[in-house]
């Protein structure tokens, strides 16, 4: 017999890494990224698309668009990755438990935080070491492998755009998984600073007719998916690497990343258990039973994980909340 919660678990690999820009040298050796107006493809990809193809044919996996348009402030350390995450009002931390603070490579116990998030006054977000980050994932059926592309992007137009398109299609198809849809980049012109200039940015539209894509929204998509959560690397075609290899005094190094794996299955199941009219007791038995472990509704009004729990653990309730709804569905 299946095993519930794993062997109906499909995860999707990630092929590889589509970039908005290519890396270049100074005379002293530093990198730095230089966009460009096409998409920097692997080779699998070139095969399909061309050397320097504007234009990309791509399908979502499934509904959830936090799991392939994951959208947040996230600043990085040269070494350990992502270490801060937020929205603009709060973001989670590794802060150094002494101080409070960021840690440094000098603190020497840390913990996961939730702190104030205001870019305004954000050093980090000055210093660029903290930008606005959108991961894009999806599927090139055109190219040979079953699995994701991720796309990063900083650009506020890009996000804006891919985001408005998104809302446009859903509201046409009622759905996004599964669609066939062409992801552009396209000159638009902004004003930073007051002063015109042309850039390259993201555009997400439909090759077909109004009545073509409506046929395609009624083929139902297939089981749900689930994709690797964004790497928790720079990427580096968006933070420069001196930008990142600041002094010792600033550098945030040596320190736990934060799993976003865990984060990502974590708000998945607060807002389900906000969803539903759920006892104690009922909370208590399902972990009790399965894992051997207390745990209380209390526990889910926290905005980071206890330690107690893992994403396996978290994914497997979140399954059952949502089976339990749909039997609560079908008896009404």
């Amino acid at each position: 017999m299946p095993i519930k919660g794993v062997s109906d678990v499909v995860r999707l690999p990630r092929l590889g890494k589509v970039r908005l820009g290519i890396k270049k040298e100074t005379a002293t050796g530093t990198s730095y990224p230089v966009p460009t107006d096409y998409f920097v493809c692997t080779e699998e990809v070139r095969k399909v698309f061309g050397d320097k193809p504007k234009e990309l044919r791509i399908m979502f996996p499934t509904e959830d668009d936090s799991q392939w348009a994951s959208q947040y402030l996230k600043c990085y350390s040269a070494t350990r990755g992502l270490i801060c995450r937020g929205d603009g009002e709060a973001a989670l931390a590794r802060v150094d438990i002494r101080t409070g603070e960021i840690a440094t490579r000098e603190s020497q116990e840390t913990q996961l935080r939730e702190i104030a998030c205001d870019p305004a006054t954000c050093a980090y977000y000055r210093r660029a070491q903290c930008r606005r980050v959108m991961n894009l994932q999806f599927l090139l059926p055109d190219c040979p492998g079953l699995g994701v592309y991720q796309l990063d992007t900083s650009s506020f137009h890009s996000i804006v755009n891919i985001n408005s398109d998104i809302k446009l299609i859903r509201g046409v198809c009622q759905r996004i998984s599964m669609i066939p849809l062409s992801l552009k980049l396209v000159e638009q012109q902004v004003q930073p600073e007051g002063k015109k200039k042309t850039v390259h940015v993201l555009s997400l539209t439909a090759n077909y007719t109004l009545a073509e894509i409506q046929k395609y929204a009624q083929i139902p998509p297939e089981q749900a998916l689930l994709l690797p959560p964004p790497d928790t690397e720079a990427p580096d075609d968006l933070f420069p690497q001196d930008v990142l290899g600041q002094s010792e005094a600033t550098l945030i190094d040596d320190i736990p990343t934060i799993d976003e794996e865990l984060l990502q299955a974590w708000e998945k199941v607060r807002k389900q258990v906000k969803k539903r009219e759920l006892q104690s007791a009922q909370v208590s038995l399902w972990f009790n039973r399965l894992y051997d472990i207390e745990v209380t509704l209390k526990d889910f009004e926290m905005v980071i994980p206890p330690e107690k729990f893992t994403t396996t653990m978290l994914s497997r309730f979140h399954e059952a909340l949502v089976a339990y709804e749909e039997k609560l569905r079908r008896r009404r």
